[in-house]
């Protein structure tokens, strides 16, 4: 009888993914099984890796196959990219494309069809499978191919072959041998041509066709919501905007009645199309008070699906949610995150995260240790990004960022993944910023200038 593949990778009290490899992590809490739910122990033999096993006698045949899927789906959430084969290269010779998303889901039902992880990208919808030998699939492939999503496949190798995180993004980021295209990804290549200076040039979306349609990646129940609402009459498309923004018309607030050029394009009174808009991607960063990204891609192919564009108005209703959006960054509804003319992104958050930082300014000689990031970044419940460790050092040696403290907090909020409240205490604990407006410089300062 073959022997188990031994546990690599388990859940602690707090339903995150450790390895055992991981020393800290895994001896912080108690860990338990992914897949039966008991506890386990770790080992850690001398001439070996550490691993995991049941704390008391069970069977539990598929526990290091469970464990190794669910490290797959939690370094895809945090990395947010993969290296995937382009399409139709040549033979012997595996090209490889970069894809990035900035939201996705793991263990998620489109149309009915589980799938292992879901990724929105700025070229669509993209979904991920994950073979491992010895595991069946939740689904058979066949299933989710006939969704026409592009689908990766990506296949690891036995549980007993990955050690560790190091193994596993290795496997499921970067390599590019063990995967292969369930249905293709059409990733656009083609950049908008560039025009004189004097005429105004709206971001257009990356490899957008020439006639905005429903694409073949936008989920089901999206689209399906998007077309009902195309159906509404008038008056119950009021009374839906009236929902989602929780208050009648006549007290929607000035960030849905903005002017900007080309309003017209949607054929409705702006503030509908805009108080669509805010309602959709501002108000509930402000609700559960999260930091979220707003594209300006995003933006658009959500307004295009549900409002009537004509071919000779596509421009302008580019025109019109790009001014926008720019509206909404000098009303402070946003935040400038990726200043890219071809695809700008904020970030939106809630009104009170930014109330909390307003009295708030940065200390003088602001500094940070190694060690004060490591003890006060567990206290405030942060988890620290090995890649965002020396940048946090660096940015308080005796300095701060240029930026005002709110918008330094949503922007390392974004980056790690936490509740701007959380890096705010985090700052405040290390002594970083301090309550009040900066001192005015003295006289003396002054005649210096």
């Amino acid at each position: 009888m073959p022997k188990a593949a031994r546990i690599v990778f388990a859940k602690d009290s707090a339903a995150n993914i450790v390895a055992a490899s991981d020393f800290f992590a895994s001896n912080r809490s108690a860990c338990f099984c992914i897949s039966c739910g008991k506890e386990l122990q770790r080992k850690a033999p001398e001439n070996g890796f550490p691993y995991f096993t049941h704390a008391h006698r069970t069977t539990c045949r598929l526990a290091a196959h469970c464990a190794l899927r669910a490290a797959a789906q939690r370094v895809l959430m945090e990395s947010r990219f993969i290296k995937a084969p382009r399409a139709g290269g040549a033979p012997g010779h595996i090209q490889s494309l970069l894809i990035q998303w900035t939201d996705s889901v793991a263990d998620f039902e489109v149309v009915h069809v589980p799938v292992d992880f879901l990724a929105e990208t700025a070229d669509g919808q993209l979904i991920v499978e994950i073979a491992i030998p010895g595991l069946p699939p939740t689904v058979p492939l066949e299933s989710v191919e006939k969704l026409e999503v592009p689908t990766l496949v990506v296949s690891l190798p036995d549980p007993a072959r990955i050690h560790g995180w190091a193994d596993l993004r290795q496997c499921v980021l970067h390599s590019v041998e063990n995967k292969r295209w369930l249905f293709p990804f059409e990733k656009a290549q083609r950049r908008s041509p560039s025009l004189p200076a004097e005429e105004w040039h709206a971001p257009s979306m990356s490899g957008a066709p020439d006639k905005q349609a429903p694409s073949s990646w936008t989920s089901a129940f999206a689209f399906a919501d998007n077309a009902f609402y195309r159906q509404l009459s008038p008056a119950e498309q009021l009374e839906k905007l009236q929902e989602q923004m929780a208050l009648p018309c006549d007290q929607w607030p000035t960030e849905a009645d903005v002017e900007v050029r080309g309003e017209n394009a949607f054929d409705v009174d702006r503030r509908r199309w805009q108080a669509d808009a805010f309602s959709r991607f501002v108000l509930p960063a402000g609700r559960d008070s999260a930091v979220r990204e707003v594209a300006f891609a995003e933006v658009l192919r959500y307004l295009n699906e549900r409002y009537q564009v004509a071919p000779d108005r596509e421009k302008a209703a580019r025109m019109a949610v790009f001014y926008y959006l720019q509206g909404l960054v000098e009303r402070g509804a946003l935040l400038p995150y990726i200043q890219d003319i071809e695809e700008p992104t904020y970030l939106a958050a809630g009104a009170r995260t930014s109330a909390d930082a307003d009295d708030l300014t940065w200390a003088a000689h602001a500094t940070l240790s190694a060690s004060q990031l490591r003890v006060l970044s567990v206290q405030a419940g942060l988890k620290v990004p090995i890649g965002c460790v020396q940048e946090l050092l660096e940015s308080f040696d005796e300095c701060h960022p240029a930026v005002p403290v709110g918008e330094y907090a949503l922007i390392l909020a974004r980056k790690l993944h936490a509740p701007p409240r959380s890096v705010l205490a985090f700052l405040r604990d290390a002594g970083l910023v301090v309550e009040g407006s900066p001192k005015p410089a003295s006289a003396a300062q002054e005649t210096l200038f």
